[in-house]
Order: structure tokens, then sequence, then C-alpha cells
């Protein structure tokens, strides 16, 4: 199961918006702090502007790094190379997501 804030493997935190009376599917998260957030958002499930945002910021994290290695053949590449543009673009990610719900929380 994955963190609906960060992506990140949910490690036993949980969202359950019925029981504050709020209609959202119940979700899981990995940590504390993403929990907060969930909560806040009230169990959110379409992308918002922050979401949106982020997407933008890994495929500009991830076009980069295609640039950097220099293959454009995807046919080519290494296995450490795929892992690589995977770890890029899901940092970036998650990365903007912390930065932009710590400059502009939803509360």
């Amino acid at each position: 199961m994955m963190c609906v804030i960060c992506r990140r493997d949910a490690r036993g935190y949980g969202f359950a918006p019925r029981y504050i009376r709020e209609e959202a599917p119940d979700s899981k998260q990995c940590s504390r702090r993403c929990q907060n957030i969930t909560a806040r958002l009230k169990g959110m499930i379409d992308p918002n502007k922050h979401e949106t945002n982020a997407l933008a910021a890994a495929s500009m994290s991830a076009g980069a790094y295609v640039e950097e290695i220099g293959k454009t053949d995807l046919a080519s590449w290494s296995e450490q190379e795929w892992a690589t543009l995977i770890d890029v673009a899901v940092t970036a990610f998650q990365d903007f997501l912390r930065q932009a719900y710590a400059d502009d929380p939803p509360f």
C-alpha cells in the first residue's frame, strides 16, 4: 500500500474520515507527518495544485537526467540507469510536495 501524500510505502498509519463525519475514502500514510496532512486535506483523492506541480517538477528532473546520460534509446538503458531515473523522478516529486505543504499548509 502506498502513502497518499508522498507515495512512499505506507507504514501502519491511516486515516478514516468517516470517524470525523467526512465523506471520503479511507487512506494509508507512511508517517505521522503525512497522516496529519491527509487529515487536514480531509482524504482528498483528485490531484491538487501541489501534486500537479510536483509532477511537473518530477518530469523536469527526469528529463534533466535523461539529457545528462545522453541516451534517448530507452531500450539501451542498463538496469542501473532505469533505477536512477525512477529514483530521480520519485525523489523530486516527494521533495516538491513536502516543500509545497511546508510553505502553503492546507489549513
